[in-house]
């Protein structure tokens, strides 16, 4: 299960990075892998390849030649654009199995059709797919746990838990639903549960990537950080093109206290995937944690490359673009942050606030900021940390006020020195002389 970065605690734990706040509760949280792609029809791990109307457990005993043709050509079409290497072209094979299924109901490419359709997103149209493959053939084991995966995407976790237990029980031999099960309990904290069905997908499996990263997981949460290093690092050997393994490798590290090891752990997955998420949050808050701008800077724009509407992120590379002392950058990077956020996000308003008065010294636009976020927020964080900002500026503001008094009586005072030493003035003294009026 991935679950999504809390803008406000991010947000908030930057700020407390910067001086901004003394400390906040609240920190960002690591997404954690998104659900895999959906099952396969050939063994857990290998490229996809559609199920086959030969050899299912159940069914039809035979199918029509011109179906048995059309299926073959069908798989052979995929096989041709996977030996290629080039882009699946789904709707193409979309349109083989709908050729298939006009000529008769074959399970295998109702679940080959659903496969189809939700790699083009159309997940609606791939789960009843599935359904009816199920019904037509209940023992299509593919088609029970793609349904599965496909409820996961769907965000309906307790359909999909329901889905698995489903196989669970109906295919004892099977271990992509047991890896899939105890990767749901493990998310929702059901550790026990969590390692015993990835123990059994292991049993079942004993290549099942996806169990051993439960094991991981498990044995990270429970801080047995040696066991959660060595079956990392097995599982890596396994699938050394996952960057979700350097990250669980990382993660224990960090958690050893060998920050170093760590980064370039992380840094490995994104060579792997350079777009991979996980690894760049996670670099992120550690670039935070040691304030380490330069770093916070390049991890938030690389995060953004990739969400380029994320309102946390924005303001997050603001701040470290203000202590690298780029001002009018991380101004307008606030503002891009509130254009995102639709005005959601107060903080911005903090931000803001604190660079016009530290970094620029224009405190009556910074007490606007500042007073709309107290305003905004109504259990400001560290509200002293806030108040001394604003009480700081009161009083530079109130400093300036009584120095420009000070500067305008002292001119006063001059004008009046100078009139008196020069004393009285006659009428027409010190006038310019009258020239007398020409001869008539």
């Amino acid at each position: 299960m991935r679950t999504r970065t809390n803008p406000l605690g991010l947000a908030l734990a930057a700020l407390a990075a910067s001086g901004v706040l003394g400390g906040c509760a609240g920190s960002a949280t690591v997404p954690a892998q998104r659900p895999g792609a959906p099952a396969r029809a050939a063994a857990p791990g290998s490229p996809r390849a559609p199920a086959r109307a030969e050899g299912a457990a159940e069914g039809p005993e035979a199918v029509s030649p011109r179906a048995q043709r059309l299926f073959d050509e069908a798989v052979h079409a995929e096989q041709e654009q996977r030996k290629l290497k080039v882009p699946t072209d789904w709707p193409y094979l979309e349109r083989k199995w709908r050729a298939v299924l006009e000529a008769e109901d074959v399970a295998e490419a109702r679940y080959n059709l659903g496969v189809a359709l939700e790699a083009q997103a159309r997940l609606g149209e791939a789960r009843a797919e599935y359904e009816r493959a199920r019904v037509l053939k209940p023992g299509l084991r593919q088609a029970a746990v793609n349904l599965g995966v496909l409820l996961e995407k769907q965000g309906d976790v307790r359909a999909a838990a329901l889905a698995y237990q489903g196989a669970v029980r109906d295919f004892p031999d099977d271990a992509v639903s047991r890896e899939r099960l105890a990767a749901l309990y493990r998310a929702s904290g059901q550790l026990d549960e969590a390692w015993r069905l990835a123990r059994e997908a292991l049993v079942r499996d004993p290549r099942s990537v996806g169990a051993q990263k439960v094991l991981v997981q498990v044995a990270l949460a429970r801080g047995d950080l040696d066991l959660a290093k060595l079956v990392a690092l097995r599982a890596q050997k396994l699938d050394p093109s996952d960057p979700e393994l350097p990250l669980l490798v990382g993660q224990v590290l960090a958690k050893q206290g060998d920050d170093a090891a760590a980064a370039v752990q992380l840094r490995k997955a994104l060579a792997l995937r350079e777009d991979y998420l996980p690894a760049r949050h996670a670099l992120l808050e550690a670039a935070l944690r040691k304030k380490t701008w330069g770093g916070v800077a390049e991890h938030a724009a690389a995060i953004l490359e990739v969400e380029p509407g994320n309102a946390a992120h924005h303001l997050v590379h603001g701040l470290a673009l203000r202590h690298l002392g780029k001002a009018d950058e991380a101004l307008a990077a606030y503002q891009r942050a509130e254009r995102a956020a639709g005005g959601g996000l107060p903080e911005v308003r903090l931000a803001r606030g604190v660079l016009l008065a530290r970094v620029k010294g224009e405190c009556e636009p910074a007490l606007v900021e500042l007073r709309a976020y107290q305003q905004a927020v109504p259990v400001v964080p560290d509200a002293a940390s806030v108040t001394k900002v604003v009480r700081d500026c009161e009083q530079m503001l109130e400093e300036n006020r009584k120095a420009a008094e000070a500067a305008k009586q002292m001119q006063a005072e001059a004008q009046r020195q100078k009139a008196a030493k020069e004393g009285p003035v006659a009428p027409g003294q010190g006038s310019a002389p009258q020239k007398a009026p020409p001869p008539r």
